[in-house]
């Protein structure tokens, strides 16, 4: 099983402080004040808050020195907010409960503004960084046990095993004495503790469905804590990119993130962020389930989170490009002679839309087997439009000579930004997508005997 490397939003998420203001005045409130250098005549900074899928302004605070900025905020419970400039240049941060904190920075980079006077930022910066360690501790591990079963030594195993048993018990006992110490930093480790299946799994469940059933075991969703804490976010990213990127079929994928969502009450916060998560997840994976957990935010928050409802549409419109059976995104894009090339020209064909470049060794080691298929099936209503993702002219023409690929090619030398490929989410390359007669996606990244395999079935030997 793989367990995908985790990597939190943004930045490492912190507090910011706030400056002397007296108590009394305050009272009730919780000021943040900014002391930023080089921001060259930046009229306001801002506070967001995020909800998974967008970060929301909460707060403006100008300034009248182009170096001081202040926030006021009701005092709560321990809340995660995020200052700066913009979604590409903030602090995260935890506020709520100390009335004064004071943030040093520069706002050419927020995030490696310091926060001296809030003893709950410091703390929380060293639960981040153990729950993190643990994490890496427990992925080493995981690898080593791979390796070790292909070895087949089961001394090895046992050793690795015991290891982990034994790391188990660590994260356990961190997390309790978190509970104790900090409640709140408590649950954020809650969200970040999982134990291994080796040592605390059993026979009627296989390891998927150990981790689908206990990747959470720590949490409670219940909790109002959860409502404001982008970790939720994180972890449901996790788990339901690992969820879709394991093998399980699609029914049992959906099952589970189904499950998981009914534990969560659906008119809470925390229910927006784990949405959040799971579309973030699901899309990272190019997962097919990711249309109808888009569909499904957008139905539920279009009149209260119109904005992020929106940006969820948009992928709605484009999901059809990760599924099998949805409609192929149509785009139009020049050829070797600079004449404009529309997918929707191949309507009545099978093609296979080819991302690859003249500088990618596999993609280059791969034409053989697209050439040999489209001499074998281009009689029978086969073709091939090749989408090349180099940057300069000349290597993609000689490629394309020195290959022998004589079917149509476009690009945009864009490179990665190639337009065709951000569309399809191509992430590497070579990858292919197979359309059908009739413009709908028939499967992805068939290379070699698969290809073969899927045409044979399609137009017979």
């Amino acid at each position: 099983m793989k367990f995908l490397a985790f990597s939190l939003l943004t930045a490492a998420l912190v507090v910011a402080s706030l400056a002397f203001i007296s108590p009394e005045a305050n009272k009730g409130q919780v000021v943040l004040t900014c002391n930023v250098n080089a921001c060259d005549r930046v009229d306001s900074i801002y506070l967001y808050e995020f909800n998974g899928i967008t970060f929301k302004k909460a707060l403006t605070a100008p300034t009248a020195d182009w170096q001081t900025y202040q926030f006021k905020i009701p005092a709560t419970t321990p809340r995660f907010y995020y200052v700066g400039l913009d979604a590409n240049n903030m602090k995260p941060i935890i506020l709520g409960t100390e009335e004064q904190v004071t943030l040093n920075g520069s706002c050419a980079q927020f995030q490696g503004a310091q926060m001296p006077d809030s003893d709950l930022n410091k703390n929380y910066e060293a639960v981040k960084n153990t729950v993190n360690l643990q994490k890496n501790e427990f992925g080493t591990m995981l690898r080593q046990l791979q390796s070790a079963d292909q070895q087949g030594n089961v001394d090895l195993m046992n050793t690795i095993i015991m290891k982990m048993g034994e790391l188990d018990k660590r994260r356990l006992s961190y997390l309790d004495s978190l509970k104790n110490v900090s409640p709140y930093l408590g649950k954020v480790a809650a969200l970040n503790t999982y134990i291994s299946y080796q040592n605390h799994g059993s026979g009627d469940l296989s390891e998927i469905e150990y981790f689908a059933k206990n990747y959470f075991q720590f949490a409670d969703w219940n909790d109002p804590d959860y409502n404001y804490m982008p970790w939720v976010f994180e972890q449901m990213k996790t788990y339901a990119q690992t969820m879709a990127s394991v093998g399980l079929p699609e029914a049992n994928q959906k099952d589970f993130l189904d499950k998981l969502l009914t534990q969560i009450p659906e008119n809470s916060r925390t229910y927006l962020l784990a949405m959040g998560g799971v579309i973030n997840g699901l899309q990272a994976a190019k997962s097919p389930l990711l249309g109808n957990y888009a569909k499904r935010y957008v139905d539920k928050y279009q009149e209260t989170e119109p904005e992020s409802a929106a940006q969820v549409g948009q992928l709605l419109k484009l999901s059809g490009s990760f599924v099998s059976g949805g409609d192929a995104p149509d785009f139009t894009m020049n050829d070797r002679d600079g004449k404009p090339v529309k997918l929707s020209d191949f309507r009545g064909k099978v093609v296979l839309v080819d991302f690859w470049a003249s500088w990618c060794g596999p993609c280059r080691r791969e034409n053989p087997h697209v050439v040999e298929a489209y001499n074998k099936y281009h009689p029978k209503g086969f073709d091939v439009l090749g989408v090349s993702l180099d940057k300069t002219k000349e290597p993609w023409l000689a490629a394309i000579e020195k290959d022998g690929l004589i079917w149509n090619h476009v690009s945009d030398l864009k490179g990665w930004s190639n337009d065709a490929a951000r569309l399809y989410g191509v992430t590497s390359i070579p990858h292919t997508v197979l359309v059908g007669k009739d413009g709908k996606i028939i499967a992805r990244n068939l290379r070699g005997a698969a290809l073969d395999a899927k045409l044979a079935e399609i137009f017979g030997q």
